[in-house]
């Protein structure tokens, strides 16, 4: 079969145990390893300007619309949830013997 992968001979096994031993990965031979470069903070912050000048940013009327989107929709959310808790409410006040506080 094509797929099935063949036992490592003695040197192999051998190989990646060494490398095993050192901290290295066996299927890695190629990796790569990425050195992080330091850059000060000054520069940092020319580059987070840089990238923030690329950004596409909204219009205040987008920023406008989306925002009374947003507040209508909790509007609407909050009538909803208040009508679904008080219909609950009442249909467990009628089933159950117990005392509800707005019904003295």
């Amino acid at each position: 079969m094509a797929d099935e992968k063949k036992p490592a001979s003695g040197k192999a096994r051998a190989k990646g145990a060494q490398k095993a031993a050192q901290g290295l990965t066996i299927e890695g031979e190629a990796e790569e390893v990425k050195k992080k470069k330091s850059t000060s903070p000054i520069e940092f912050l020319k580059q987070v300007r840089a990238e923030g000048e690329k950004v596409t940013w909204t219009t205040w009327n987008e920023t406008w619309v989306s925002t009374m989107m947003v507040l209508v929709m909790v509007v609407v959310m909050a009538v909803f949830f208040l009508i679904v808790d008080q219909g609950i409410r009442f249909g467990v006040c009628q089933v159950l013997p117990i005392e509800c506080a707005s019904q003295n």
